[in-house]
């Protein structure tokens, strides 16, 4: 009987077209924009952004080309005297040893100069790392004599998985699944909108004519919420994978935080249902605080200064996307359980009482 509710429930969610569009096609929407600018990050960016070239070898030219920079300089000396006219938004150096450590198949490390923090650079760095990690996939492919150059990958000649560093995600697979966690813990307000229109239509009292528990009742329906979620997502991040050909590695890994954050936002809706028992306002106090927790989690990482991690460490997000990231269980998932715990417990309601308030 517990099962039959499960997938009643689950039936009712999946026939509704606004919950289909919100879990899964606003994530590929939203990362195909994301592309479509990252691969256009070149126009109308040049004015603002300069390179030195520090490079003995090539490859920082190469790069420097691919990148589609017009403003590129041989002298630290001029670019940053630019810089400090504000003819550039930042300017980043390609270190004098760039070459070497490419053959060496190390990661280069490029410094950026600002005027100030805060310049919206962020889709150029993205787009600048996927270059410099397919640099670095091809030379390490062409010294293993896997390919003889560029057009054999270029053409899908071979298929080859590797890691330029064990366990790290890619830049281009940071930005798909920071946005389905971004999008599961907003799904809170449509969580919390639908339990309040189920007690409101007197749903939630019918239902406890029907003989079960009311744990039974609410269990079935908090599982249905988890088992649509996970699915949807999971599907999004599929096509996304496929379409946009992401070399993503921890699939499992993926799976199991997209379902404890799906449990982190029912949670969450709970509390907020429990405290704020009117629809508009359980809907905008779940918005303010699952966007007050995705932008600590964006300062922690944009920062990096100690205040900054530590308050990242305070949202799911931040254990979530380190646990998918590095494939680590422990600490971070026993973590976002513990947050679960806490939200669940502060959200805790007796059915009956909640299904019969007026």
């Amino acid at each position: 009987m517990f099962f039959r509710m499960v997938f009643a429930n689950s039936k009712r969610y999946l026939k509704d077209y606004k919950n289909i569009a919100i879990m899964f096609l606003l994530p590929i929407i939203c990362v195909a924009l994301t592309n479509f600018l990252v691969n256009n990050s070149e126009k109308g960016l040049n004015i603002e952004i300069a390179i030195i070239n520090m490079d003995g070898g090539n490859y920082g030219k190469q790069l420097a080309s691919d990148l589609g920079v017009n403003n590129v300089f041989y002298s630290k000396e001029t670019a940053v005297e630019g810089l400090k006219n504000y003819n550039y938004s930042v300017v980043y150096e390609i270190p004098e040893n760039f070459s070497e450590s490419i053959d060496n198949n190390i990661k280069p490390t490029i410094n950026a100069y600002k005027i100030e923090k805060g310049n919206s650079t962020q889709i150029f760095e993205a787009n600048l790392q996927a270059k410099l990690n397919n640099l670095l996939k091809v030379k390490l492919l062409e010294k293993n004599r896997i390919i003889e150059n560029q057009k054999e990958l270029d053409k899908n000649i071979i298929y080859v998985d590797y890691n330029m560093k064990k366990g790290l995600l890619s830049a281009d697979s940071f930005v798909p699944i920071l946005m389905i966690l971004f999008f599961i813990m907003n799904y809170s307000i449509n969580i919390s909108v639908d339990l309040l229109k189920l007690k409101k239509d007197k749903i939630l009292e019918r239902f406890l004519s029907t003989g079960n528990k009311g744990y039974a009742i609410m269990g079935s329906i908090y599982l249905s919420m988890v088992a649509v979620q996970v699915s949807m997502y999971t599907l999004s991040f599929i096509i996304m994978n496929f379409v946009f050909k992401y070399n993503f590695q921890n699939f499992w890994m993926l799976i199991i935080n997209i379902a404890l954050m799906s449990m982190v936002s029912i949670s969450l809706s709970l509390m907020v249902i429990r405290i704020f028992k009117d629809n508009q306002a359980s809907s905008l106090i779940s918005i303010l605080l699952s966007m007050t927790m995705f932008f600590l989690y964006i300062y922690s990482i944009s920062n990096h200064s100690d205040l900054s991690t530590a308050l990242g460490k305070f949202t799911p997000f931040y254990w979530a996307m380190d646990s998918i990231e590095k494939s680590v269980v422990f600490p971070n998932i026993f973590i976002i359980i513990l947050m679960i715990l806490v939200l669940f417990t502060a959200g805790s309601i007796r059915y009956s009482s909640f299904a019969k308030e007026s």
